[in-house]
């Protein structure tokens, strides 16, 4: 913590799990669900469903993640280097993250900028804890041959973690959930239509996505 009362304290992501697995615990009550995360949100749903297998809690019947390396690689914190925000802008827009819009009015996203800076930063200092274990539930991770953040390298280390591991590298970047042509979504809510076939059609089961902040 900052010893300057005027500085608020650097939040770190083990801080972030106890309270989402908290509000997870709460909307899913007794129905079964399907994890799904993208990009730090992909970091988050993998703690969340390990803080439940080791300290008790309703397991995902499975962990999908989209755009994440495995917790055991590291994480470049890639807004480094870009404190200027049009500069930043700039380089978000190249990457496909925002709209030709932002890139002649930066300030409109300014507040997004901040919360992203920090976001990279947590996921830059995160450091990983061996498990105890593998984990127990089927985790489909899904990576972009194109994404410039998170090596393919990094996406396939996912099968390092468990027994039922799947990893798909689909044609794409970063933001494999806005690209999409229909193949992360199918795969996705087939997953939850494992949950409860009988549901197809309407809405297949319960499946939470853990955002980043």
């Amino acid at each position: 913590m900052s010893g300057d009362p005027g500085v608020p304290p650097r939040r770190q992501i083990g801080a972030l799990v106890p309270v989402l697995a908290d509000l997870v615990r709460e909307e899913v009550g007794d129905e079964d669900f399907v994890l799904f995360g993208k990009s730090m949100g992909g970091l988050l749903a993998y703690l969340v469903t390990r803080h439940f297998g080791e300290c008790g809690g309703p397991l995902p019947k499975a962990l999908a993640v989209a755009s994440f390396g495995a917790p055991h690689s590291p994480w470049r914190n890639f807004t480094e280097g870009y404190e200027d925000d049009r500069r930043l802008v700039r380089y978000l827009h190249e990457i496909g993250s925002i709209p030709d819009w932002a890139v002649e009015h930066p300030e409109w996203v300014a507040p997004y900028l901040g919360r992203l800076r920090e976001d990279a930063r947590m996921c830059s200092e995160f450091r990983f804890e061996p498990q105890s274990g593998p984990l127990t539930v089927p985790v489909r991770v899904f990576g972009g041959d194109r994404d410039p953040l998170v090596p393919v390298e990094a996406v396939r280390r996912w099968s390092e973690l468990g027994d039922d591991v799947e990893v798909t590298i689909l044609p794409g970047g970063h933001f494999l959930v806005s690209e999409d042509i229909g193949l992360l979504r199918q795969s996705v809510f087939g997953l939850a239509s494992a949950i409860r076939p009988s549901a197809c059609g309407v809405e297949p089961a319960i499946w939470r996505t853990v955002e980043a902040s």
